[in-house]
């Protein structure tokens, strides 16, 4: 999959860190902060180990040598047993803790290796004397509850045998006092010492398994190793935080950075408008750089873009202007606060609004067609109106005037090359010196994209903040090859 397929290039990812770097050295600094507090504050952690080796057990002292290769040791159920309740209950009355064999143990990890019969157990806690204290008690415990359950189990079959040998005795007893009452040489006499030898021989057959049942070894294991006291150990938890909080940090810093990108700080999308219009004056009024601007300082801004808009090259001839906005209406406040500039510093211009719009304009010529319009006697409409610029024309100039079409721009005949440059030239012989044509967003209708091509100056009037309806709009000028003389973030 190439990065057309993909909707990723890497490019742009090192082009956002390139123009927004300070972004994330700043958040690279605070995650780096904020991660070190985070896994300085945490306790530490303190690991004791012990190892214990586990005995192989003969629960019958008959089936063989104590090492035969059969005999083994499951270190598994080991494992298990070392965090039975009988371990857990004998540890937390020695060491008088509270909670039950659960949470105990939940700090207790148990590890065995192969072809070996030693467990280490490691005890983790906040307190060094605790985890070494608690690991050897839990050592000693399992030690000393498998001893016990030998040591029950000999005595189960002691006790088991003790009543089979007082039973072979009696048996023994009886076969003797039959012996003894016989006479030599006869076959009752031999009889009896048949059954008295069979007697004897089970009597010490018995008495031997007893014997051997009391050498049994009951020793379970021993304590290899005990836990020394421990050092703080590096906290993995603790560690994984900090780490986990420094990425959090920067992950944010790198989405912050990206919505200032989009958004460019200084207008939405600013920053490829220069790119898509190199050439383009930018213009910064002063309530887009700060909210709280004065009065004064935005219709002086204002003033400075009328006069330099209806600037024009040519003396016989008014100059001709598009204004263009970015949203579904044209921009007819910017308009109209044009107008009032024009009006009061005495220069005629004549306004055309291309579209629709909301936004009243009460003293607008309501002109059903354009074509018409041109071959009466005034371009402002006819003469009955008391608004009439083009009436008394060498008695004194005409005003500042506004036009509008009666339906769309498409129907009045705005739009054909033809009505427009002869509406311009009418106008700077009615004594207009411009012609300023307002249109909303190309993206919308077609007057812009027309009208830009007849004008001599255009210029874009930023509305809103968002960035996508300015690349959009800016983007489309330039599909039908307008030149943009101005950009103007509002």
């Amino acid at each position: 999959m190439n990065e057309l397929e993909s909707g990723f290039r890497l490019s742009d990812l090192t082009g956002l860190l390139q123009r927004r770097w300070v972004i994330m050295v700043i958040a690279t600094i605070l995650g780096l902060v904020a991660g070190y507090l985070m896994f300085a504050s945490a306790p530490p952690t303190y690991s004791a180990t012990a190892r214990v080796e586990v005995e192989i057990l003969k629960s019958d002292p008959g089936a063989g040598g104590g090492n035969a290769a059969s005999e083994s040791v499951d270190l598994g159920t080991e494992s298990d047993l070392i965090k039975s309740d009988d371990v857990g209950n004998a540890v937390r009355e020695e060491l008088d803790l509270p909670g039950d064999s659960r949470s105990l143990f939940r700090s207790l990890t148990v590890t065995t290796k192969e072809n070996s019969r030693v467990l280490g157990l490691t005890y983790e806690s906040g307190s060094a004397s605790r985890a070494r204290d608690t690991v050897n008690a839990i050592a000693r415990a399992y030690l000393a509850e498998r001893s016990k359950a030998a040591t029950s189990e000999r005595d189960r079959e002691l006790k088991a045998l003790g009543d089979d040998i007082a039973r072979a005795e009696n048996v023994l007893d009886a076969a003797n006092t039959e012996l003894d009452a016989t006479e030599p040489g006869t076959s009752a006499r031999t009889q009896a010492q048949a059954a008295a030898q069979d007697a004897q021989q089970e009597y010490q057959a018995l008495l031997d398994d007893r014997s051997a049942y009391e050498d049994l070894a009951t020793t379970s294991g021993t304590l290899v190793r005990k836990a020394p006291l421990p050092a703080a150990a590096l906290s993995k938890k603790a560690l994984g935080l900090g780490v986990g909080v420094f990425g959090l940090l920067v992950l944010a810093g790198l989405g912050v950075a990206l919505l200032v990108d989009r958004r460019d700080s200084l207008g939405g999308g600013r920053r490829k408008v220069e790119r898509l219009v190199p050439g383009a004056t930018i213009r910064l009024m002063p309530q887009a750089v700060d909210r709280k601007a004065s009065p004064t300082e935005v219709d002086a801004a204002i003033d400075r873009l009328a006069v330099e808009l209806i600037d024009g090259d040519s003396s016989d001839r008014a100059a001709s202007v598009l204004i263009v906005g970015t949203q579904g209406e044209p921009p007819v406040a910017l308009a109209q606060e044009l107008a009032s500039s024009l009006t009061f510093a005495g220069i005629p211009v004549l306004f055309v609004l291309a579209g629709d719009s909301g936004r009243e304009l009460r003293q607008a010529h309501v002109i059903q067609s354009f074509t018409d319009l041109l071959t009466g006697p005034s371009i402002t409409g006819p003469v009955s109106l008391p608004e009439v610029a083009g009436s008394g024309v060498g008695v004194s100039a005409p005003t500042v005037t506004w036009l509008r079409p009666q339906g769309s721009a498409e129907a009045s005949g705005l739009l054909r090359r033809a009505v427009v440059e002869a509406l311009i030239s009418r106008a700077g012989r009615d004594g207009f010196e411009a012609v300023v044509f307002v249109a909303a967003t190309p993206t919308r209708n077609a007057a812009a994209a027309a009208l830009g091509q007849w004008v001599t100056k255009t210029a874009v009037i930023v509305e809103g903040e968002g960035s996508q309806p300015v690349e959009q709009a800016v983007s489309a000028l330039r599909e039908s090859d307008i030149d943009i003389d101005e950009v103007v973030w509002t």
